[in-house]
């Protein structure tokens, strides 16, 4: 059988466990991560990513905040999401998760009940040296202990106990390098003058929607219905009478009022002296 094959086939049986769930559980959204929860962990050039199984009642913005990033890396790590942003239930997420957010050992004041346990999933070449030594920096015979190896020998697809990771997310300042490379707001600016040239001009207005909760001081990017996915919008704030020019990477969520005309990025709406979480604004894109 293959490791993807095996892979697949846990995660239907989590899945399904999760589905049997008692129905007498509170309405509402659920806690992003419980104890109970058995995160997968992969690594892809150096990089340790966790894959996250979407819950009800949890949010772009909740899931963000929660991992410490920011949509647009959300996005590009997970290309779906661009067309259909839609969260359903049972839906695997990418997250990069940094080295400081993986607690190798319980130590100290442990309580479990705070902590997710994070499991790597081997890939074909590995040994056993070198998930615990190079990819996890722990002893061998400490990877022995807690997964109760009998010998070295591990195979594609078996899942190793490699820590734990707080169920109170991870902190955006543990990570020294954004996914995504933050561009100039000029930058932005000299593609709509581009797309100008050779596209035909649509223009709209509406609410403008941003997190106004969120830290992060990443890119200048936009969701909108119409905009092409990619292309640049400029979006002006009659107030204030700026104007901001954003990539837009992907659609408005269908959970949103139709009044939203667009969905801005924190750094977007600060350039135009947002005040409010919902202020009035207006549109000028190509297609």
């Amino acid at each position: 059988m293959r490791p993807k094959t095996l892979v697949i086939l846990w995660l239907i049986s989590q899945l399904t466990a999760f589905a049997q769930k008692p129905q007498s559980q509170p309405k509402g959204a659920e806690p992003l991560l419980t104890w109970r929860d058995s995160v997968l962990l992969t690594v892809e050039n150096g990089q340790k990513y966790l894959h996250h199984i979407v819950k009800p009642g949890q949010t772009l913005f909740s899931l963000t905040r929660f991992y410490g990033m920011s949509l647009e890396e959300l996005y590009y790590l997970n290309p779906a999401l661009q067309h259909d942003p839609t969260l359903r239930v049972g839906t695997l997420l990418k997250i990069p998760i940094p080295n400081r957010a993986i607690r190798r050992y319980e130590g100290a004041l442990f309580e479990r009940q705070h902590f997710a346990p994070l499991y790597y999933v081997v890939q074909p070449g590995d040994n056993l040296f070198h998930v615990a030594k190079r990819l996890f920096d722990m002893p061998m015979d400490s990877m022995r202990q807690r997964n109760h190896l009998r010998s070295d020998n591990i195979q594609p697809g078996q899942m190793l106990h490699v820590g734990w990771m707080s169920l109170e997310g991870i902190p955006a300042e543990w990570r020294s390098t954004p996914v995504v490379e933050t561009v100039p707001e000029q930058t932005h600016r000299d593609r709509f003058e581009e797309e100008k040239k050779r596209l035909t001009e649509y223009s709209g207005q509406g609410v403008c929607y941003w997190n106004r909760e969120s830290n992060e001081k990443g890119d200048f990017y936009a969701l909108h219905r119409e905009a092409a996915i990619g292309s640049t919008i400029a979006v002006t704030n009659p107030m204030s009478r700026q104007v901001v020019h954003a990539r837009v990477i992907g659609r408005i969520p269908s959970t949103y009022e139709s009044n939203i005309e667009v969905i801005l990025s924190p750094a977007a709406a600060r350039y135009l002296k947002a005040l409010d979480p919902r202020f009035f604004v207006q549109t000028r894109y190509f297609k």
